[in-house]
């Protein structure tokens, strides 16, 4: 049972009334018991066998430490194995909350303290014994209601009422590696139509290269532009997109993607196609960041690469589809009616995220609101005003941000596989983004139609549909750095044997190799990155990944363009190889020799 001092214990008939009327707050404050909510209170971080171990340790310690009385009791008997059940569940949910609340006081005290009648105020209200013995039995109710919740959730196929240590590992195991489907379907919904919509433009980009005369190196220029547009507002997109939310920048930036995509179409000069990718870039970076947090909110250590598998299938699954029907579109009614018409489409797409895609952020302890803050607080906007207080201003957000980047580059796991997702960008944006498209389309060549070159990326992005759930599953399996060592030698492989590819077979096979490696690549850093930082740091880490591949797209691209105009295309595919695997190699050497260096430690 769960025992408390008898004077915060009210009657039959109060309590149940009391319980009931809580339960109504609860449910129209905090909202039902999910699974995210449930990692909240547990403090899961890693999920690893002693985290969860340790976790079922001190859910029973709290017990222990609540029948005795004894705070001062630090550690139980091993041979006390024991159960958990709604007592032991309610007594670790009450001694978090009373840490959430104290928490937020505090913050509260130093927030006003400039405010000295506030201030004399709020720690009145706090100290006050009446006032605090009327919260703690508000606490206790509460902690009750959401520890019936959470044991239904736990015991959910579980006939008995408790949950052995055992039983309580393998449910939370079970809990953090399943796909949230009601999550991760609709972003997926959403990101095939956007998907769809970039594949119809991939293969006229050559023609509107030739409609403007461009050379392979202005045309690096404007595929670079783009990658500078994300580079610059990366680090503002974060900073949003944590503040207000995934949704808002999940429609919204739609918008902006339209207006830069159908305004190519209105292009007639080389700086008109400039100012038309940045403002592409722009979108894209606000659209590309609001994905990628939407899946990490959803999504545990032990799943976030085959959570990140179905929006990335659906995009390519887009891809697949978008080239061929782009290809058919410029060859019955122009270039530019088709860019007309996929710019009407990215604006016909933001009523459909405003419709069925939901808010995934959530909210911090320190934001949280609980049924005694109406009182306290009239009203739940009250916490997050103070949280924010100090910081209203999102220049300040984004110079806080560029500090906290620092403290990223500190740990050498992150540094490294930010370096090396910038190497990729530079070797992708040069032979994939700039070359192939070029290759494919050359006179003297391939000399490939639109058409053609529509299945090409079709045959491209279907390999990364069919193999993305089972490469997000290896990659889950064998590790984030194996994948990304994988992925980049599949990838540096593929461009070094294209140039020798004269038979569209060839070709074809090269290119299958090639979408193997992206597919491993499209999930493993950004799962790494979201493995091995807090939910707090998990935006700006996102953010300094992104930075990185776009520095590198943006010098790879026009880099790429210009060797390839002094050398040739062919040289300039196999300068992007060769980079890219040698930086393969020093990003294994640089995780060998830190795995050597930390068994030397144990």
């Amino acid at each position: 049972g769960f025992l408390v001092d008898h004077r915060y214990l009210s009657t039959k008939s109060e309590s149940t009334e009391e319980s009931s009327s809580m339960d109504s707050v609860h449910s129209e404050i905090v909202g039902p018991m999910d699974r995210r909510l449930l990692f909240q209170y547990l403090q899961l971080k890693r999920f690893t066998r002693s985290e969860m171990e340790m976790l079922f340790d001190r859910i029973h310690l709290s017990h222990i430490q609540r029948i005795v009385g004894d705070n001062s009791l630090t550690t139980i008997s091993s041979k006390e194995d024991g159960t958990i059940s709604h007592g032991e569940m309610t007594s670790f949910i009450f001694e978090r909350i009373k840490e959430i609340d104290e928490m937020q006081m505090n913050q509260k005290i130093k927030l006003e303290a400039g405010d000295k009648s506030h201030h004399d105020h709020v720690n009145n209200e706090y100290f006050d014994p009446i006032k605090q013995r009327g919260k703690e039995k508000q606490m206790i109710t509460f902690a009750e209601l959401e520890s019936h919740k959470a044991m239904e959730l736990l015991l959910e196929g579980n006939k008995t009422s408790t949950m052995t240590r055992s039983e309580f590992e393998a449910r939370l195991t079970s809990l953090a590696t399943d796909l949230d489907a009601s999550k991760t379907i609709p972003i997926s919904v959403s990101m095939l139509l956007v998907g769809s919509s970039v594949g119809i433009i991939i293969p006229i980009m050559p023609y509107v290269v030739s409609n403007l005369g461009l050379t392979a190196g202005q045309y690096g220029i404007v595929v670079s532009s783009f990658a500078f547009a994300k580079l610059f507002a990366n680090v503002p997109a974060a900073v949003l997109v944590e503040r207000h939310g995934r949704k808002p920048y999940l429609v919204y930036s739609l918008v902006v993607i339209s207006m830069g995509v159908g305004g190519i179409g209105l292009a007639s000069e080389f700086e008109h196609l400039l100012v038309c990718r940045t403002l592409t870039g722009v979108g894209v970076s606000l659209l590309s960041t609001a994905a990628t947090l939407t899946i990490a909110d959803c999504s545990t250590p032990l799943n976030r690469a085959r959570t990140m598998a179905p929006m990335l299938s659906a995009f390519a699954a887009g891809t697949a589809l978008g080239p061929a029907v782009g290809g058919l579109m410029a060859d019955s009614v122009g270039v530019n009616s088709t860019f007309y018409l996929v710019g009407g489409i990215y604006l016909a797409l933001t009523s459909v995220n405003k419709m069925f895609l939901s808010e995934t952020k959530m909210i911090p302890e320190i934001e949280r609101s609980f049924p005694w803050h109406e009182r306290e607080l009239h009203g739940k906007k009250k916490i997050k005003s103070l949280a924010k207080k100090e910081d209203d201003s999102v220049l300040v957000a984004m110079l806080s941000a560029m500090s906290d980047w620092k403290v990223l580059l500190a740990n050498p796991k992150i540094r490294n596989v930010v370096m090396m997702n910038g190497f990729y960008w530079v070797a992708l944006s040069g032979s994939q983004m700039t070359l192939l498209p070029l290759i494919l389309t050359d006179p003297s060549g391939l000399a490939m139609s639109a058409t053609s070159v529509g299945k090409v990326y079709m045959g491209m992005s279907l390999v990364q549909v069919l193999g993305n759930p089972t490469m997000a599953s290896l990659v889950d399996r064998m590790g984030k750095v194996p994948g990304i060592v994988t992925g980049c030698g599949l990838l540096s492989a593929s461009m070094f044997a294209l140039p020798f590819c004269s038979e569209i077979e060839y070709v074809a096979g090269t290119l299958g190799i090639w979408a193997l490696g992206s597919t491993m690549l499209s999930t493993a850093p950004t799962a790494y990155i979201s493995d091995h930082v807090q939910e707090k740091e998990r935006a700006q880490a996102i953010a300094l990944l992104r930075t990185a591949g776009d520095i590198g797209f943006l010098f790879g691209a026009s880099s790429t363009g210009a060797v390839s105009d002094l050398f040739g295309m062919d040289v300039g595919m196999h300068s992007a190889a060769s980079l890219l695997l040698t930086a393969t190699g020093w990003f294994t050497a640089r995780r060998w020799l830190d795995m050597q260096a930390k068994k030397s430690l144990k």
